[in-house]
């Protein structure tokens, strides 16, 4: 058990998980509707709100794997944004966009009223809160580094 948990340390394993667990939060259905035997779904992906998400999941992207961005795209760190990015040097940068995916997240299930017996959360929901939840836990279990 201490070598898993010395593993998730070491690596960057929820980080992955939490991010590809967004992007599939906004691509699977978020909400699902049936009423008088039709049902349908809604997935965040053609809405602002799953372009806000994939924004978030961008940018905690560059911030948790920087070393790898800047190894495989350096190109990406010449615009003046992009030099910014790379003088931080501070690894708990990547904690802005982790509470922002956070607290939009806490957004999204409060706007979006699902109370109803015709509409439940889908997979998108469950996805999306899953990838929080590890980026979370990957900022908490990263953040004396």
């Amino acid at each position: 058990m201490e070598n898993i948990l010395d593993k998730i340390k070491n690596t960057r394993i929820l980080a992955v998980i939490g991010l590809v667990c967004m992007v599939l939060g906004t691509i699977f259905a978020y909400i699902k509707i049936s009423i008088f035997g039709f049902s349908d779904t809604i997935s965040l992906w053609g809405y602002w709100e799953g372009k806000i998400v994939l924004l978030l999941v961008i940018a905690n992207l560059i911030f948790i794997f920087k070393d790898f961005v800047e190894k495989y795209v350096p190109s990406l760190f010449n615009t003046s944004i992009g030099r910014k990015i790379k003088d931080i040097n501070n690894p708990k940068a990547s904690l802005v966009p982790t509470i922002l995916s956070a607290v939009f997240a806490v957004y999204l299930h409060t706007k979006l009223d699902v109370s109803s017996e015709y509409m439940s959360w889908g997979l998108g929901f469950y996805a999306l809160w899953l990838g929080v939840i590890c980026l979370v836990a990957y900022a908490i279990v990263h953040k004396n580094n």
